[in-house]
């Protein structure tokens, strides 16, 4: 003790002696030295006493403040001395509060250190006997802050001690705090001008903790020094209220103190069973009957919280030593973190709830495990910034929470002052064709229409827009209708499109708008898309155009791996290889390790991550570390009651031996199944129709399957939804899966004999509703289930070539939005809804198909389907007209091909064949000299002779020219 309080005599010059007399500070030469050591902490309790004798003494005030200037300083110096010494010894730590809560700042020459009693004196809500009950929550906020960082002070002497912390020093009267009052808090009340004790500013302004070390340097146990903490707290969250009596608690420190820890008489309700019959493991304070039980009740009913009146029973467990329950504390690091997490999450760590609050687990939406990904997402924006990025490719499996990460660009894009946008596939294409993008291009289109500044601006921007976009601005509106807000579209002239590759046209214009908008927005602009390997093939091209729009935009495609329906030859897979000229930071989200889930079953089920570590440990074994697995499991385990509510904690609990011992598929996709087996058959009912649908559903298709199948589907989304199985999607009609793996489960419930049956089913129903085509979302729904269906579960015959032309109307529809892939599916669908002599009982309609789908598959640049649809129609049409298409298609594919002589005496054979005289054509050399000639004739003619031609009608003139 003299080692670790030796000092210089001469910095203090206090003397045991010293006298305060007619303003004048006198003190001797003997101070804190070796041969005289006097300890910090009695030195400044000396101080304290010379400052509450002013008051007793005949003083003006002008002395009075003198004298206490001197105190001031003198105790400044004292703390100042001390704090350095142990910084340097690495005894304790003095930990600043991060935020004041009063906003206020304060310099080390206004702050003024007390006992942690004279702060709760001061600050409590407590006065004359009665609690102001409004008071307590701000209370106890600070309290906290205290007891925060008491423990991390603790924590650290901990860390760095070997010999232990003296067990006397930790208790109410040598904890200080460093606070800036309004004037010297510490003084007696009738100096003090400090009122009635209510002044914030004293209870909040709180700069610091430490501890002071006692005379008694006994250490004790590690239990003992926790149990010390534990009085200390108690003392400090009841506001000074006596909970432990001074008699039981004197003996419970006195054996607390000694060398064998002894098992002390403390209870707490013992009224708690799992659901699951098997009585829990209790601690040690379980085990002898008295009132502690009541003793937090009384604490509960000053206002403190269920989660600090838990922490202050696991403290107090710790004086039972080895026989100490579970869930009592081992170290002074496990209860900082525990109060770190009531302060920063208290929604979920720090709030006062019962079983009936509680019936749910809530899935948090903090990533936990993703530092590294975030990481990474914040340098790509930062390298997009300068154009070394376009954005981030981010790839994973099933459920390791690709999606989540969206959140984090959102967060990036509210930083950055810009604007988020997401849109997301869905496998079962029930959409109309370029829904997504043009989803999202019309959200876009909405906020700039919205955010714009000024009238002057809008002008500006619409001429931009028609500057750049031209007379086909109304094919992009096709897809985009909101682009009406921005520009003026009923001035433009419709134009013939005939000769344009409307496909390609619609990605260049596409591709400008964007790229005209971010010139005049100014902010960024961030845009997900999720669920890419989903995404039609004219979606996936329409990305690749985007690319190129650089500036002002981050792009973000979310995209599984491993999955085994996507083949090599699928679009996707050549969208991935194509996209590799582009400056896309690949992203490879993994599944969590076991802190990362410990994390997050802790803060799903609002329970310590130092509790949780068990069932953790239990649950990654089984999961392998998968978020939506994990999800899944807990909610599992909770509807079989191995994890429920306890009303003894006030939080959720677990039977870890009966989850040890249950068998659980390795496999979620088995998991869910499972679960869903056990629900009402009106909810599996509904979740198998909701399925068939796709990942999601409108209220208009609910409403029309509902009459269908005579049973309320609403009623039964409503279930689905407090189940955890559907989620109701912002700011729309929709309700989607929470995950495709909850729809692929329900899918699967399905007898696959069943499954096509109910997909005709549907679409007949909802095809009964739009037959009049007002409603492109529902007809395409529609169609998408009967061929889903397909033609050979149809018991009528006759419906086959209703069904067929609804295709070709499907298709001519994705034409128009310049969507051919998704065309030639219809197209082709619609040949197989045809009867077996369709060439005799549907000449028209058959003629009509295979003329599409030969045309569409042709500017898809598929030259075998081409040329297949193309031969048969030139061998199985009646009239020559009906061949003219053809003929044109196989001319293309030659040309495409590369076969360019070839197509021009293929042309020249069609031209005869129809009757043309081919003679003064030639060779080639002639012909094109032709050409030329004809080109410079036609551009010498005026404007007005051009417009007063004849349009051409006959339709085998116009293929032959």
């Amino acid at each position: 003790d003299q080692n670790l309080h030796s000092h210089d005599t001469n910095h203090f010059g206090m003397n045991s002696s010293n006298t305060i007399s007619g303003g004048r500070h006198e003190s001797s030469a003997r101070g804190i030295g070796q041969d005289s050591p006097i300890l910090i902490g009695e030195h400044l309790r000396l101080i304290d006493a010379k400052a509450k004798s002013i008051g007793s003494k005949e003083l003006t005030n002008r002395e009075v403040n003198h004298n206490l200037q001197l105190l001031d300083r003198e105790r400044m110096e004292v703390q100042s001395f001390e704090i350095d010494r142990l910084k340097s010894s690495n005894f304790f730590q003095l930990h600043e509060i991060k935020t004041d809560i009063s906003g206020g700042s304060q310099t080390t020459q206004n702050l003024v250190q007390i006992t942690l009693r004279e702060w709760i004196e001061i600050s409590s809500p407590k006065r004359n006997g009665f609690v102001a009950v409004e008071e307590v929550p701000d209370y106890i906020e600070a309290a906290l802050h205290v007891a925060l960082e008491l423990a991390r002070c603790l924590a650290r002497s901990e860390e760095f001690n070997n010999d232990g912390i003296s067990l006397a020093s930790i208790s109410a009267e040598n904890v200080q705090v460093q606070v800036a009052p309004k004037r010297h808090a510490w003084l007696p009340q009738n100096i003090k001008d400090y009122g009635d004790g209510t002044d914030d500013r004293c209870r909040h302004n709180i700069h610091g903790v430490l501890y002071l070390p006692s005379t008694d340097s006994t250490a004790g146990c590690n239990s003992s020094r926790l149990f010390a903490l534990g009085v200390v707290f108690l003392e400090l969250f009841s506001y000074g209220t006596e909970i432990l009596s001074g008699d039981v608690l004197k003996s419970i420190q006195k054996s607390a103190a000694s060398s064998s820890m002894a098992m002390m008489c403390i209870n707490i309700d013992d009224s708690d069973v799992p659901p699951s019959g098997r009585p829990r493991k209790r601690s040690a304070v379980d085990k002898n009957d008295s009132n502690y039980a009541d003793q937090m009740h009384r604490l509960k009913s000053l206002g403190v919280h269920d989660p600090i009146c838990v922490l202050l029973r696991n403290l107090l467990d710790c004086v039972n030593g080895d026989f100490c329950g579970n869930e009592a504390y081992k170290t002074f690091a496990d209860v900082k973190l525990d109060l770190e997490m009531m302060i920063d999450v208290p929604l979920r760590f720090l709030r006062n709830c019962d079983a009936g609050q509680s019936c749910q687990i809530e899935r948090g939406d903090i990533l936990f495990g993703r530092e590294e990904c975030i990481k990474q997402l914040n340098d790509a924006y930062k390298r997009s910034c300068s154009g070394e990025f376009n954005g981030v490719l981010i790839r994973g499996e099933a459920g390791v929470g690709k999606s989540k990460l969206s959140t984090i660009i959102e967060q990036i894009a509210r930083d950055s002052n810009g604007c988020f946008f997401r849109g997301k596939f869905d496998q079962n294409h029930e959409i109309k064709p370029l829904s997504v993008i043009g989803h999202v291009f019309n959200n876009i289109c909405n906020m700039i229409a919205v955010d714009i500044f000024s009238f002057e601006d809008e002008i500006k921007l619409a001429k931009s827009l028609e500057s750049a976009l031209g007379s086909r601005a109304w094919v992009l509106a096709q897809i985009v209708p909101s682009l009406s807000k921005l520009m003026p579209l009923q001035q433009l002239s419709c134009v013939s499109l005939q000769s344009v590759d409307l496909a390609e046209s619609v990605r260049y214009l596409l591709s400008t708008l964007l790229s005209t908008i971010t010139k005049h927005f100014g902010k960024p602009i961030f845009i997900v898309f999720d669920d890419v390997q989903w995404a039609d093939a004219a979606s996936l091209q329409m990305f690749t155009s985007l690319l190129y729009t650089k500036k002002n935009v981050f792009f973000a495609f979310c995209c599984r791996d491993g999955d085994t329906s996507i083949q090599a030859e699928d679009p996707f897979q050549v969208w991935l290889q194509s996209i590799s000229v582009f400056s896309l930071q690949q992203i490879h989200v993994t599944n969590l390790d076991y802190e990362g889930v410990n994390n997050l079953i802790s803060h799903d089920l609002c329970v310590s991550p130092r509790l949780t570590r068990p069932l953790s440990k239990i649950i990654f074994n089984k999961s392998l570390g998968n978020p939506f697995f994990v999800w899944r499991l807990l909610e599992s385990l909770k509807k079989n009651e191995m994890i429920y509510f306890s009303r003894r904690e006030s939080r959720f609990a677990w039977d870890i031996d009966k989850i040890s011992d249950l068998e659980i598929s390795d496999d979620v996709l088995s998991l869910l199944i499972m679960e869903m087996k056990k629900l009402p058959s009106d909810i599996q009912m509904g979740l198998k129709v909701f399925s068939c649908i796709g990942a999601s559903v409108n209220e208009a298709v609910i409403e029309i399957l509902s009459s269908h199948l005579a049973i309320n589907l609403g009623s039964i989304l409503d279930d689905a939804t407090r189940k955890c199985y559907m989620d109701k999607v912002a700011g729309t009609k929709k309700y989607r899966f929470v995950h495709d793996r909850v729809q692929q489960a329900a899918y699967e419930m399905i007898p696959e004999e069943d499954r096509r049956l109910y997909h005709m089913n549907f679409g007949l129903s909802i095809c009964s509703h739009v037959l009049n085509g007002e409603n492109d979302d529902l007809f395409f729904t529609s169609v998408n289930q009967m061929n889903q269906g397909g033609p050979e579960i149809l018991a009528d015959p006759s419906q086959k070539p209703v069904i067929a032309r609804l295709n070709l109307n499907a298709g001519a529809k994705c034409i128009e939005l310049s969507d051919y892939a998704s065309a030639i599916r219809y197209f082709t669908n619609g040949v197989a809804f045809l009867g077996p002599n369709h060439w005799n009982d549907q000449y028209d309609l058959s003629i009509e198909l295979y003329d599409s789908a030969a045309d569409a598959a042709c500017n898809l640049s598929d030259l075998v389907l081409a040329e297949d649809f193309a031969k048969t129609i030139i061998h199985r049409a009646k009239w020559t007209e009906h061949k003219l298409n053809a003929f044109y298609v196989m001319s293309k594919t030659l040309r495409k091909k590369s076969l360019l002589r070839e197509s021009i005496h293929y042309v020249l054979s069609v031209l005869n064949e129809l009757g043309e005289d081919t003679t003064p054509i030639g060779e080639e050399t002639q012909l094109i000299d032709r050409i030329r000639s004809i080109m410079n004739s036609i551009a010498s003619f005026p404007d007005e002779t051009i417009l007063s031609f004849k349009m051409a009608e006959r339709k085998q003139f116009i293929c032959c020219m």
